[in-house]
């Protein structure tokens, strides 16, 4: 079924775009599988790195740009949603340059983290720089994370072609309950129990 010659033509074809956007919003799982694609010659490994840092850095930079126009106003709406707005705000004003560089890697900042430094008056020069940067380190490690899952797997089941499908959907069914289970954990935390 995954083995159709249109269907990996699609992925050829179609994967890189999804990837952007994919990345454009979070894209730790669409990198993860972009790289297991790569393994499998579906896609190549250098454009995968590079559209997966394309679409990093631009979507961290567009919510750079709202908290940077929003400037103040972001930080209520953000601590709303129980993110921690103070540890990062105390990073930016720390360690400004290490802030813009780790803040996708922080758990739970990955979409806030650009807001805040946005809103905290960071050069968009000196922003977009250490973004980039950044970016190309964390679509390296998420889609070399995803070949190498390709090569170990395929050490224990042999050609992975009769199970490109079922390798798929464990990894988007893996991706979205993580997703689920951090914001669920973040809604939980922004609302304490009731005594």
């Amino acid at each position: 079924m995954f083995d159709h010659p249109d269907l990996a033509q699609l992925l050829s074809s179609y994967g890189y775009l999804a990837l952007f956007v994919g990345c454009l919003l979070e894209g730790e799982t669409m990198l993860l599988l972009a790289g297991l694609a790569a393994h499998q010659g579906l896609m190549g490994f250098v454009p995968v790195l590079f559209w997966g840092c394309v679409g990093g850095t631009c979507g961290d930079q567009l919510l750079y740009w709202a908290g940077r126009r929003a400037g103040g106003r972001a930080l209520p709406w953000l601590q709303r949603r129980g993110l921690a707005v103070e540890r990062v705000t105390g990073l930016i004003e720390r360690h400004p340059l290490l802030a813009i560089f780790a803040v996708r890697f922080l758990y739970g900042m990955r979409l806030a983290g650009p807001l805040l430094i946005g809103a905290s008056r960071v050069g968009p020069l000196r922003f977009l720089l250490i973004n980039l940067l950044g970016a190309f380190c964390w679509a390296l490690l998420f889609a070399a994370a995803g070949y190498w899952a390709g090569q170990v797997l395929e050490s224990w089941l042999g050609n992975l072609k009769p199970y490109r499908l079922p390798i798929l959907l464990g990894v988007v069914l893996l991706g979205v309950g993580f997703e689920l289970w951090r914001r669920r954990r973040a809604r939980s935390s922004s609302h304490p129990p009731r005594r």
